[in-house]
């Protein structure tokens, strides 16, 4: 039994990795295969013994930091990964979705592919603003959205988002249309699954 293609999806909060995300799985779908998605954001720690804090301006008050390596349980997600690869008929293709994918070591020593998702942080920073201001969860103030963008977002893209594009394998614009992009993705895919079967 051929071992799944493995794909990271990389880059900033609100670059449009969710989007190709979902774009490439509806296409890896149509395309004849059988894909997988997992994202980071449902292994983030939220309570406050693991999760990494700092203390947000906008309130006075130690608030979780979503935008360090330490704010997703990785072993609990990397286990979670290697159970969908194991069982006796698995994924054709497993997606992988969030901000660090490409930053820990044992996420990209398991990648067949690593994708990382750029977008000028002007556009980032407005794209924040409004899906948060539209958001059934989280902060609703542009004062408070924007202070946590400054003081979380902006600090841990410089420190640990961003230069993980230099372990990635292809680029991609957030604002590039999908329809031109993920095409190429999917045939990339496509010969690296030949290339599982061929192994």
């Amino acid at each position: 039994m051929p071992q799944p293609v493995i794909v990271g999806i990389a880059g900033g909060s609100a670059s449009g990795k969710t989007t190709i995300t979902a774009a490439l799985h509806a296409d890896l779908e149509a395309s004849g295969l059988r894909p997988s998605m997992l994202a980071c954001d449902p292994y983030m720690h939220r309570d406050v013994e693991h999760a990494p804090m700092f203390r947000f301006s906008a309130t006075d008050e130690l608030t979780f930091d979503a935008n360090r390596p330490d704010s997703v349980n990785w072993p609990a997600l990397l286990s979670e990964l290697d159970d969908r690869v194991a069982v006796p008929d698995p994924p054709d293709v497993v997606l992988i979705e969030g901000l660090m994918v490409l930053h820990v070591a044992e996420m990209r020593e398991r990648l067949d592919l690593r994708l990382f998702v750029e977008l000028d942080a002007d556009e980032r920073a407005l794209r924040r603003l409004l899906r948060d201001m539209n958001s059934t969860r989280g902060l609703k103030d542009p004062a408070a959205i924007a202070a946590y963008y400054r003081e979380s977002a902006r600090v841990g893209h410089a420190s640990f988002i961003e230069p993980s594009r230099v372990h990635a394998d292809l680029i991609l614009r957030g604002d590039a249309p999908t329809k031109r992009v993920v095409p190429m993705l999917v045939a990339v895919i496509r010969e690296l699954r030949t290339a599982h079967h061929s192994a």
